[in-house]
């Protein structure tokens, strides 16, 4: 009998350590206060143990499996197909825009990553985080490595989509890009606004059709940091960079789950950190 109250018993621990890390992802309250809810009498080191350990498990475990960049045909297809039918758009694969989560204050000392390099263009502490949508504001791809002062070309340069989309476009497929705002460099595979288009032209057009469907990556961040509010500015996450970047990975393919499972986005979307100068800079 005492062996079946102690599986009993660490169950329900199992999933009260998932509510715990629930409460405060959807909420991004200080972790002592975490802890003292919903009736639990939860340390703040409990929490903060319990929060990496989920947040590792998301991580590593449902990443790949909730947020994939489109790769396959009918994937590809697929996506393609809703930005088409949403936008009159064709042959998009999706929105990427950048988008930064506040982290607290760096060692200032550090030899390899100093406060300043953490530093963004608005004056806070950041992770700046590279965010691809499709057209209903799934995540397809979270980039969430590099330090805020870094420039969206920047961390776009380097990641695995663009060398993925630069390959493809060697080996012959010419009928498929991504959108993204000025602050990214003009490509086969990457179309940028035409910021000078003449009215009622093509290129007016094409640019308006640009505007309206690149709007999916700036409410998407927006949806994304409302139910998962520990990314938002104002929360400011108390851990390294490791720690939480892991965080923003697990937000991630939580926030593609509710999306497959219908659950209504939070009433306000709105990103008071991310009103968006088309230009970004570092």
């Amino acid at each position: 009998m005492s062996t079946g109250i102690i599986i009993i018993f660490d169950e329900e621990y199992k999933i009260t350590k998932v509510f715990i890390c629930l409460n405060f992802l959807g909420h991004g309250g200080y972790q002592t206060t975490v802890g003292q809810e919903l009736n639990l009498a939860v340390s703040q080191p409990v929490v903060s143990c319990i929060l990496k350990n989920i947040c590792n498990i998301l991580t590593i475990h449902l990443l790949p499996r909730h947020v994939r960049f489109p790769t396959t045909d009918e994937h590809v297809r697929r996506v393609k197909d809703r930005f088409t039918e949403k936008f009159n758009f064709p042959n998009v694969i999706g929105v990427v825009d950048g988008t930064h989560v506040t982290i607290v204050i760096p060692t200032i000392d550090d030899p390899n990553y100093p406060a300043v390099a953490y530093l963004n263009r608005k004056g806070y502490y950041s992770i700046n985080v590279q965010a691809t949508f499709d057209a209903d504001m799934i995540l397809l791809n979270v980039n969430a490595r590099y330090l805020g002062a870094t420039h969206d070309s920047a961390i776009w340069e380097v990641s695995t989509i663009n060398r993925h989309l630069r390959r493809r476009y060697l080996e012959g497929q010419r009928n498929t890009w991504l959108l993204g705002d000025s602050g990214y460099p003009l490509q086969p595979w990457l179309r940028t606004l035409i910021t000078d288009a003449a009215p009622n032209s093509p290129e007016a057009y094409y640019t308006k059709c640009h505007v309206c469907a690149r709007n999916v990556g700036e409410r998407g961040n927006g949806t994304w940091k409302e139910r998962f509010r520990c990314l938002k500015k104002d929360r400011v996450l108390h851990y390294k960079h490791a720690t939480a970047g892991k965080i923003i990975y697990s937000c991630a393919v939580l926030h593609n789950i509710c999306s497959f499972y219908n659950v209504p986005d939070p009433e306000d979307s709105s990103d008071e950190d991310d009103n968006n100068d088309d230009e970004r800079s570092a």
